[in-house]
Protein backbone atom coordinates (compact mmCIF):
# COMPACT_ATOMS: atom_id res chain seq x y z
CA UNK A 1 0.00 0.00 0.00
CA UNK A 2 0.92 3.43 -0.76
CA UNK A 3 1.76 6.32 2.09
CA UNK A 4 -1.64 7.80 1.01
CA UNK A 5 -3.40 4.57 1.56
CA UNK A 6 -2.20 3.61 4.90
CA UNK A 7 -3.16 7.85 5.98
CA UNK A 8 -6.54 7.51 4.68
CA UNK A 9 -7.87 4.92 7.43
CA UNK A 10 -6.47 7.52 10.20
CA UNK A 11 -9.16 10.49 9.16
CA UNK A 12 -12.95 9.60 10.14
CA UNK A 13 -15.65 10.14 7.79
CA UNK A 14 -17.71 13.24 7.35
CA UNK A 15 -14.85 15.28 9.35
CA UNK A 16 -15.24 19.07 9.17
CA UNK A 17 -11.74 20.63 7.55
CA UNK A 18 -10.67 23.24 5.95
CA UNK A 19 -9.87 23.27 2.29
CA UNK A 20 -7.98 26.50 0.62
CA UNK A 21 -9.56 26.48 -3.11
CA UNK A 22 -8.12 27.90 -5.66
CA UNK A 23 -9.76 31.01 -7.47
CA UNK A 24 -9.58 31.48 -11.71
CA UNK A 25 -7.63 34.76 -12.10
CA UNK A 26 -6.66 35.61 -8.26
CA UNK A 27 -3.87 35.20 -6.51
CA UNK A 28 -5.92 34.72 -3.14
CA UNK A 29 -7.47 31.35 -2.32
CA UNK A 30 -10.89 31.05 -0.77
CA UNK A 31 -10.32 29.28 2.75
CA UNK A 32 -13.77 27.92 3.63
CA UNK A 33 -15.15 24.74 5.84
CA UNK A 34 -16.75 21.75 4.54
CA UNK A 35 -17.12 18.04 5.64
CA UNK A 36 -14.64 15.04 4.00
CA UNK A 37 -16.89 12.24 2.77
CA UNK A 38 -14.62 9.05 2.01
CA UNK A 39 -15.94 7.26 -0.91
CA UNK A 40 -12.57 4.59 -2.16
CA UNK A 41 -8.70 4.86 -1.49
CA UNK A 42 -7.70 8.12 -2.19
CA UNK A 43 -10.33 9.52 -3.22
CA UNK A 44 -13.25 11.77 -1.50
CA UNK A 45 -15.50 14.34 -1.24
CA UNK A 46 -15.68 17.40 -0.24
CA UNK A 47 -19.55 18.87 0.81
CA UNK A 48 -20.08 22.40 1.28
CA UNK A 49 -23.02 24.73 2.71
CA UNK A 50 -25.91 25.74 0.28
CA UNK A 51 -24.45 28.68 -1.29
CA UNK A 52 -20.70 28.98 -0.34
CA UNK A 53 -19.36 27.13 -3.16
CA UNK A 54 -18.31 29.52 -5.48
CA UNK A 55 -18.66 26.58 -8.43
CA UNK A 56 -18.07 29.10 -11.44
CA UNK A 57 -15.08 30.59 -9.96
CA UNK A 58 -13.04 27.64 -9.00
CA UNK A 59 -9.53 27.16 -10.75
CA UNK A 60 -9.63 23.39 -11.62
CA UNK A 61 -6.40 23.74 -12.94
CA UNK A 62 -4.83 24.00 -9.64
CA UNK A 63 -4.55 21.76 -6.54
CA UNK A 64 -6.45 22.80 -3.22
CA UNK A 65 -4.56 22.49 0.39
CA UNK A 66 -7.42 20.70 2.88
CA UNK A 67 -6.03 20.89 6.40
CA UNK A 68 -7.06 18.30 8.69
CA UNK A 69 -6.55 17.64 12.89
CA UNK A 70 -5.63 14.09 13.62
CA UNK A 71 -6.04 13.33 17.30
CA UNK A 72 -4.02 17.04 18.12
CA UNK A 73 -2.13 16.72 15.36
CA UNK A 74 -2.02 18.92 12.49
CA UNK A 75 -1.95 17.81 8.47
CA UNK A 76 -2.32 19.31 5.53
CA UNK A 77 -3.30 17.34 2.29
CA UNK A 78 -2.62 18.18 -1.12
CA UNK A 79 -5.12 17.11 -3.21
CA UNK A 80 -6.60 17.76 -7.26
CA UNK A 81 -10.27 18.24 -7.93
CA UNK A 82 -11.55 16.01 -10.61
CA UNK A 83 -15.08 17.55 -10.50
CA UNK A 84 -18.03 19.56 -9.69
CA UNK A 85 -20.45 17.45 -9.19
CA UNK A 86 -23.07 20.08 -8.16
CA UNK A 87 -22.98 23.55 -6.59
CA UNK A 88 -22.40 21.76 -2.92
CA UNK A 89 -19.60 19.20 -3.68
CA UNK A 90 -16.27 18.72 -4.96
CA UNK A 91 -15.06 15.12 -6.02
CA UNK A 92 -11.14 14.75 -5.08
CA UNK A 93 -8.07 12.50 -5.44
CA UNK A 94 -5.48 12.86 -2.39
CA UNK A 95 -1.74 13.84 -4.01
CA UNK A 96 0.48 14.27 -0.68
CA UNK A 97 0.32 14.62 2.33
CA UNK A 98 2.09 17.71 4.53
CA UNK A 99 3.22 17.72 8.16
CA UNK A 100 3.41 20.57 9.32
CA UNK A 101 7.23 19.07 10.42
CA UNK A 102 7.49 19.42 6.70
CA UNK A 103 5.84 22.27 6.17
CA UNK A 104 8.76 25.06 6.91
CA UNK A 105 10.45 23.71 3.36
CA UNK A 106 7.46 22.77 1.07
CA UNK A 107 6.05 26.41 1.68
CA UNK A 108 8.63 28.65 2.47
CA UNK A 109 8.23 31.62 0.06
CA UNK A 110 9.77 35.09 -0.31
CA UNK A 111 7.83 37.07 1.79
CA UNK A 112 8.62 40.74 3.28
CA UNK A 113 5.99 41.73 6.06
CA UNK A 114 6.77 43.77 9.42
CA UNK A 115 7.52 41.31 12.81
CA UNK A 116 8.07 42.08 16.69
CA UNK A 117 9.60 39.49 18.53
CA UNK A 118 8.60 41.09 22.61
CA UNK A 119 9.46 39.38 26.08
CA UNK A 120 6.86 36.95 27.01
CA UNK A 121 7.25 38.95 30.49
CA UNK A 122 4.31 41.57 30.20
CA UNK A 123 5.39 45.20 30.66
CA UNK A 124 5.06 46.59 34.44
CA UNK A 125 5.90 42.89 35.06
CA UNK A 126 9.61 41.63 36.82
CA UNK A 127 12.96 44.42 36.52
CA UNK A 128 12.38 46.74 33.93
CA UNK A 129 14.95 45.08 31.61
CA UNK A 130 12.79 42.11 31.91
CA UNK A 131 10.36 43.99 29.32
CA UNK A 132 11.52 44.54 25.52
CA UNK A 133 10.54 44.24 21.63
CA UNK A 134 12.19 44.14 18.39
CA UNK A 135 10.99 45.67 15.50
CA UNK A 136 12.06 43.35 12.44
CA UNK A 137 11.10 42.51 8.90
CA UNK A 138 10.36 38.31 6.98
CA UNK A 139 13.08 37.20 4.37
CA UNK A 140 10.81 33.88 3.81
CA UNK A 141 7.51 32.72 5.29
CA UNK A 142 5.95 29.31 6.24
CA UNK A 143 3.14 27.84 7.88
CA UNK A 144 5.72 26.57 10.75
CA UNK A 145 8.08 29.31 10.84
CA UNK A 146 9.96 32.19 9.61
CA UNK A 147 12.92 34.26 8.84
CA UNK A 148 13.52 37.42 9.64
CA UNK A 149 16.31 40.59 9.77
CA UNK A 150 16.73 42.65 12.54
CA UNK A 151 18.55 45.94 13.68
CA UNK A 152 19.31 44.78 17.14
CA UNK A 153 20.34 41.47 18.39
CA UNK A 154 17.60 38.74 19.27
CA UNK A 155 18.24 37.40 22.35
CA UNK A 156 19.62 34.21 21.88
CA UNK A 157 18.08 30.61 23.40
CA UNK A 158 14.83 32.92 23.92
CA UNK A 159 11.49 31.89 23.43
CA UNK A 160 8.94 35.02 22.72
CA UNK A 161 6.22 36.16 21.42
CA UNK A 162 6.24 36.71 17.90
CA UNK A 163 3.76 38.90 16.01
CA UNK A 164 3.53 39.37 12.33
CA UNK A 165 1.48 41.70 10.10
CA UNK A 166 0.03 39.74 7.24
CA UNK A 167 -0.84 41.34 3.79
CA UNK A 168 -4.02 39.56 3.83
CA UNK A 169 -7.77 41.15 1.90
CA UNK A 170 -7.80 42.72 5.27
CA UNK A 171 -4.50 43.65 7.57
CA UNK A 172 -4.36 40.44 10.12
CA UNK A 173 -1.55 40.59 13.01
CA UNK A 174 -0.57 36.71 13.96
CA UNK A 175 0.68 36.06 17.37
CA UNK A 176 2.53 33.03 18.14
CA UNK A 177 5.01 31.67 20.75
CA UNK A 178 8.30 31.16 19.09
CA UNK A 179 11.70 29.85 19.55
CA UNK A 180 15.20 30.74 17.95
CA UNK A 181 16.41 27.89 15.63
CA UNK A 182 19.67 30.14 14.80
CA UNK A 183 21.04 33.56 15.33
CA UNK A 184 23.50 34.97 12.93
CA UNK A 185 25.33 39.00 13.04
CA UNK A 186 25.38 39.86 9.54
CA UNK A 187 26.75 43.23 9.59
CA UNK A 188 27.56 45.79 12.32
CA UNK A 189 24.04 46.59 12.76
CA UNK A 190 22.08 43.92 11.31
CA UNK A 191 21.05 40.55 12.66
CA UNK A 192 19.50 37.30 10.77
CA UNK A 193 17.31 34.94 12.49
CA UNK A 194 15.12 32.20 11.81
CA UNK A 195 12.33 31.11 14.32
CA UNK A 196 10.21 28.18 14.63
CA UNK A 197 6.51 28.34 16.13
CA UNK A 198 6.06 26.73 19.33
CA UNK A 199 2.31 27.38 19.55
CA UNK A 200 0.13 28.76 16.89
CA UNK A 201 -3.51 28.64 16.59
CA UNK A 202 -5.27 26.72 13.71
CA UNK A 203 -6.67 29.93 12.97
CA UNK A 204 -3.45 32.03 12.75
CA UNK A 205 -1.51 29.11 10.50
CA UNK A 206 -4.29 28.91 8.05
CA UNK A 207 -3.93 32.96 7.42
CA UNK A 208 -0.05 32.27 7.22
CA UNK A 209 -0.37 29.27 4.98
CA UNK A 210 -3.17 31.84 2.82
CA UNK A 211 -0.09 34.09 2.81
CA UNK A 212 2.03 31.52 1.49
CA UNK A 213 0.10 30.32 -0.99
CA UNK A 214 -0.99 34.00 -2.57
CA UNK A 215 2.83 34.47 -2.46
CA UNK A 216 3.75 31.72 -4.75
CA UNK A 217 0.93 32.48 -6.90
CA UNK A 218 2.34 35.56 -7.53
CA UNK A 219 6.24 33.65 -8.21
CA UNK A 220 4.62 30.99 -10.37
CA UNK A 221 3.32 33.91 -12.52
CA UNK A 222 6.45 36.18 -12.44
CA UNK A 223 8.53 33.12 -13.65
CA UNK A 224 5.93 32.18 -16.86
CA UNK A 225 6.16 36.17 -17.88
CA UNK A 226 9.61 36.30 -17.49
CA UNK A 227 9.69 32.86 -19.17
CA UNK A 228 7.45 34.06 -22.01
CA UNK A 229 9.38 37.82 -22.70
Amino acid sequence: MTDLENFFPQISDNKPVRVFLPIRDMDDRLLIQCVFKKTETTHFKLLFKPGTLPENKIDMNTSCLINLDLGGKSVSLESKIIQIVNDQTLEMVAQKTISHEQMREYFRVDCTVPIVIKSLIPEGFGDPEDSWKIMGTTVDLSGSGLRASFKTAPPPNTQVRLELALPLAEMSVVSTLASPVRISQLTEKLWDAAYRFDHIEDEDRDKIIGCCLVAQRRLLRLKVQVKDS
